[in-house]
């Protein structure tokens, strides 16, 4: 098993979820005809994306917080299906 060191940035209840993600990565989620979700990416961007589930996760967050990812602002690689991570 690997230990892994991530920065995890924290809410803020007066703008929510800040973000955070590597300089340079690629991420990529489409849905097939069959309905299934994939999300492929490299390294970087399976670990920033990592780190925004972490940063939904902690206790701190409130229920219904959320981050929309798409490729309008470029999170997402072009043509990506856009994705929301959200609390519950």
């Amino acid at each position: 098993m690997a230990k892994v060191q991530l920065e995890i940035p924290s809410y803020d209840h007066g703008i929510g979820l800040v973000a955070s993600w590597p300089e340079h990565y690629r991420l990529t989620v489409s849905v097939g005809a069959d309905g299934k979700v994939s999300v492929l990416g490299d390294a970087a961007g399976l670990t920033g994306l990592a780190v925004q589930l972490l940063a939904l996760a902690q206790p701190n967050v409130p229920a219904g917080a959320h981050e929309d990812l798409d490729d309008f602002l470029l999170v997402l690689d072009e043509g990506s299906a856009p994705l929301r991570l959200q609390r519950s």
